[in-house]
């Protein structure tokens, strides 16, 4: 036997459903290799940054993951039958260079949404991206898992790809919504796995037993954080097929023990000097943005309190997405700030390569969500710069007030100003 491998992939909460799963292994006493946008990790210890694969390789560290497999290459027999490897593979993943292995035991894929459409050729429509991702069923090895999102349309649409001795772990987020025909996954050995409230079922054709809740769990907020339960769940569901189609024992102590990164770039949860809530999170598209928005708006309410986004896009999405996307976040915050990530100060244009759409240019993002935010909301200012930003907006929070901070891509920079402009302290 050898180390088994979970390849994970999707538009949204990849990152932190590979997070989520390693470190469920580590607490289990296995040996992990994780591989996500910020690095590669052997044991939660970090061994290389996003910098350093793009100037070694010209690559991100989630384009051709396996590559980093070399890492485990000195274990004896006996150290790889405990060893996981758990690799965030991107979308490309998709072109020459693959995903960096011929075959993976495990693939997780969690949804497809309309992030990164037309930021190339290939990528018009969300079944596009379906078919750029595709290959995380179309590699599963001999008896491996599927673990899918089985409410989403384009993912159970490439099942057909899946190995045919591959077992299957659909993941239902909203009974409402299932794309499959559940009882005949079931019926034919399937287990599911079921999101009802803040607590996760396991259903297979015998039954159905409550496996967890999350009731508890403080980066869940009672259960009111949908993209939590809905990454939690997905972890869940993996952790079942990395121990060949059970539960091991101890599951929800070790759940209700993982705490996320305060410099992760996930829900990083701080208090201000005046008593202000601010949270630190990585949302970058839509879909992220308005969810965090809902939340900081309940959050805000509890305290009879207001909203602020300090907000920022990157800059390869189109004119289309970004309109539509600021739009959409007027409608959540109460007030926003934007800040450019082509800043021009900490961050300078770079040239853009000649098959790229998209040309970098400082404050040109900016400027438009601007311009898409006023439609639904005029109460929004812009400043190039992330930590003039930050300041800006530790004049206008309140003691009641709940901020939520999109953060660079350098995260442990961007929260150690949130904790300088603010005056914050992590809770």
């Amino acid at each position: 036997m050898s180390f088994k491998t979970i390849l994970i992939t999707g538009t949204k909460g990849k990152t932190t459903v590979s997070y989520l799963v390693d470190n469920i292994l580590m607490a289990l006493k296995k040996t992990t290799l994780r591989v996500d946008t910020t690095g590669h990790f052997i044991n939660g210890e970090r061994k290389s940054t996003l910098d350093e694969s793009k100037t070694i390789w010209g690559l991100v560290p989630t384009v051709c993951p396996g590559r980093f497999l070399w890492e485990l290459k000195n274990m004896s027999s006996e150290e790889r039958d405990n060893t996981v490897a758990v690799l965030e593979s991107s979308l490309g993943s998709s072109n020459l260079c693959g995903t960096g292995m011929k075959f993976h035991d495990i693939g997780v894929w969690t949804n497809v949404m309309k992030d990164h459409l037309g930021s190339t050729e290939r990528l018009k429509t969300r079944a596009d991206i379906a078919d750029a991702k595709d290959f995380v069923f179309k590699r599963i090895a001999d008896d491996g898992y599927a673990v899918f999102n089985a409410c989403d349309d384009l993912v159970c649409s490439k099942l057909k790809y899946a190995n045919k001795t591959c077992h299957f772990a659909p993941v239902i987020l909203d009974e409402s919504s299932v794309k499959i025909n559940l009882e005949q996954y079931l019926e034919s050995g399937a287990t599911a796995f079921v999101l009802r409230g803040t607590q996760i079922f396991k259903r297979d054709k015998s039954g159905e037993t409550m496996v967890y809740d999350a009731i508890n769990l403080p980066w869940t907020f009672k259960g009111h954080f949908a993209p939590s339960m809905i990454n939690l769940t997905l972890a869940i569901a993996t952790i079942f097929a990395v121990y060949d189609g059970v539960l091991p024992e101890g599951l929800s102590e070790v759940v209700d023990a993982i705490r996320l990164d305060p410099y992760g770039g996930r829900l990083t949860v701080l208090r201000a000097k005046n008593g202000a809530t601010v949270i630190a999170d990585y949302a970058h598209e839509k879909e992220s943005l308005v969810s965090i928005g809902k939340l900081a708006k309940l959050l805000a309410e509890e305290k009879g309190g207001k909203t602020l986004g300090v907000v920022r896009l990157a800059y390869d999405r189109t004119n289309e997405l970004i309109d539509e996307t600021g739009q959409a976040i007027g409608e959540v915050f109460d007030g926003l700030v934007v800040y450019d990530k082509i800043d021009g100060y900490w961050r300078k244009p770079k040239k853009t390569a000649s098959n790229s759409k998209f040309t970098q240019e400082v404050g040109r993002i900016s400027s438009l969500l601007t311009a898409a935010i006023k439609k639904t909301n005029p109460n929004v200012d812009t400043l190039l710069r992330e930590d003039e930003a930050l300041a800006l907006a530790a004049t206008k929070a309140g003691a009641n007030d709940v901020v939520i901070v999109i953060v660079n891509d350098d995260v442990e920079r961007s929260v150690n100003w949130i904790r300088e402009k603010f005056e914050a302290e992590f809770v």
